[in-house]
């Protein structure tokens, strides 16, 4: 098991059992029929997407190359309403998480000003 999916399994634990999850989820329109091999080489995968109280919560789990989570969470902030598997919650507010394993300052930085929470793992 590789250390960012370790890391989710971690912090996933803090979740209640009735919280709906997807783990390493397909972001965005289904792949053309043309091009499949196309699709599934450019389609982000989101670590963990939950629902809670009425809104998503897309998390990106990293052990390096924190400042590219920035762009990941902000392309599946755009791709989650074109997802057929999240139709019914297409309209609901989202938030995103970024949960890395040592600080960094300057992507911190960049995270809160994209609105996106950065957070230290603590196990």
């Amino acid at each position: 098991m590789g250390e960012e999916t370790l890391m989710r399994s971690r912090w996933v634990r803090r979740l209640s059992s009735e919280i709906p999850r997807w783990h390493n989820v397909r972001m965005g329109q289904l792949p053309d029929e043309k091009f499949p091999r196309m699709f599934k080489v450019i389609q982000g995968y989101a670590d963990l997407v939950y629902i809670d109280e009425e809104i998503v919560h897309i998390v990106e789990f990293k052990t390096r190359d924190f400042k590219g989570a920035i762009g990941q969470l902000l392309s599946y902030r755009q791709e989650f309403p074109k997802t057929p598997e999240f139709e019914p919650y297409k309209n609901y507010p989202i938030a995103l998480r970024l949960v890395a394993s040592r600080r960094d300052e300057s992507t911190e930085e960049l995270a809160l000003s994209e609105g996106i929470t950065y957070e230290l793992f603590e196990d």
